[in-house]
């Protein structure tokens, strides 16, 4: 996996700190809302290593698969579905990052919303689960999410999410998600005219664990797909 550093404005140093914290714990260990305050002591994330350095940090041999699940087998030109990006993980994670890919000449993204694989876990624990880059957005012109437009200078190539906040154990290791649940899901629908297969492709996957340092929990990948079918 690899993620480039995104440089992005923030409230505080602290803050901008964290953030770029964040971006470097993926830069060596891929198959990718502003930051809330904490007057916890306690870092709230492993510090600011990457994930996983193949000589220094550590992978974790966990059950994780990262998928693509649409909410249709088959649909209609013309006809709305959405698409799910999954996270199924036996350890605990700490953050996701992804891209997705389709052919745009059969279906167009209308919207992204976050899933709540993150977000309800971060709301049952007083944490936060935030993005990077902030905006859920995609290109239609390519069939790209995120669109992987230029931030302050640093193109952006994968959607992060990542749990703030939650106090370390004695073993050192963080709160983090785990089981099944959905990260993003798109809203689609299948271009008028358009017939046949359609592929949903994921790459730059990464799937981060709850240790310090950072551990990768390297996913099993497993894409999606529809059919286009029928008349308009």
């Amino acid at each position: 996996m690899k993620l480039k550093k995104m440089n992005k404005k923030w409230v505080s140093l602290s803050a901008v700190l964290f953030c770029i914290g964040i971006a470097s714990m993926f830069l060596s260990g891929c198959s990718n809302s502003s930051v809330t305050s904490t007057t916890n002591t306690t870092p709230i994330f492993p510090e600011p290593t990457a994930i996983p350095s193949t000589t220094t940090a550590t992978t974790e041999a966990a059950n994780a698969v990262v998928s693509v699940v649409p909410s249709v087998s088959t649909v209609s030109p013309g006809g709305n579905f959405d698409v799910s990006i999954e996270v199924t993980t036996n350890a605990p994670s700490r953050s996701c990052q992804v891209i997705l890919n389709w052919d745009p000449t059969k279906v167009t993204c209308n919207s992204v919303d976050s899933g709540t694989f993150y977000t309800s876990f971060a709301q049952q624990n007083n944490m936060t689960a935030d993005l990077m880059p902030s905006t859920l957005a995609v290109d239609n012109t390519i069939g790209k999410f995120p669109p992987g437009a230029d931030v302050q200078g640093t193109t952006q190539y994968a959607e992060t999410v990542f749990l703030l906040g939650g106090n370390a154990a004695s073993d050192g290791t963080y709160p983090g998600a785990q089981g099944t649940g959905v990260v993003f899901v798109l809203h689609m629908t299948a271009l008028s005219g358009a017939s046949g297969t359609v592929n949903f492709t994921l790459s730059d996957v990464g799937l981060a664990g709850n240790q310090d340092p950072s551990n990768a929990l390297n996913p099993t990948v497993q894409n999606g797909q529809i059919t286009i079918s029928g008349s308009s």
